[in-house]
């Protein structure tokens, strides 16, 4: 599982991975109440390329590449102990969020789009317009979207106060 192949996949040369790395989070661990009693929670990330075509078939294709080596990787087998599972994936992203061509991300990680040169929380068009979230200043991650909550909440308070 190469990075840098898999980085093509998604910025280069857009297309679905032929060996794709993944990120797999067990909530479970910390916060029992993410499983029944007794059981484990899993969620498996692939990261892809926004726009890709999106099928039951190509889902059920890659979750049993990336099940099949995460049994490898812990040594045990897993797949008869499933109780649950759902995939989300482009065309949820497009349906639930509507995400331009079901990016999951937003902006590219990209130096262009990074720091300071991200989008501004205030509008330069329209008057008393601000903006929050990942998507933003600071930029992504739970801590920083909520920082720029802070942020707007102070933006719009300096400006109410102004205007009064």
């Amino acid at each position: 599982m190469d990075f840098d192949v898999h980085a093509e996949n998604i910025y280069d040369d857009p297309k679905w991975p032929k060996e794709p790395i993944f990120y797999a989070n067990f909530p479970s661990k910390s916060d029992a109440s993410m499983a029944p009693k007794g059981k484990e929670g899993c969620f498996l990330l692939v990261p892809i390329a926004p726009g890709l075509e999106d099928t039951e078939s190509l889902r059920e294709k890659y979750f049993e590449i990336v099940f099949q080596r995460l049994e490898e990787l812990t040594g045990q087998s897993l797949r008869n102990d499933i109780l649950f599972r759902k995939s989300f994936c482009v065309n949820d992203f497009k349906s639930e969020y509507n995400s331009y061509k079901g990016n999951a991300y937003g902006m590219a990680n990209t130096l262009l789009q990074t720091a300071f040169l991200r989008p501004k929380l205030k509008s330069k068009k329209v008057e008393n317009l601000f903006f929050s979230g990942q998507l933003t200043v600071p930029g992504p991650g739970v801590p920083p979207a909520l920082m720029s909550g802070k942020l707007v909440a102070g933006l719009i308070e300096k400006a109410t106060t102004t205007n009064r």
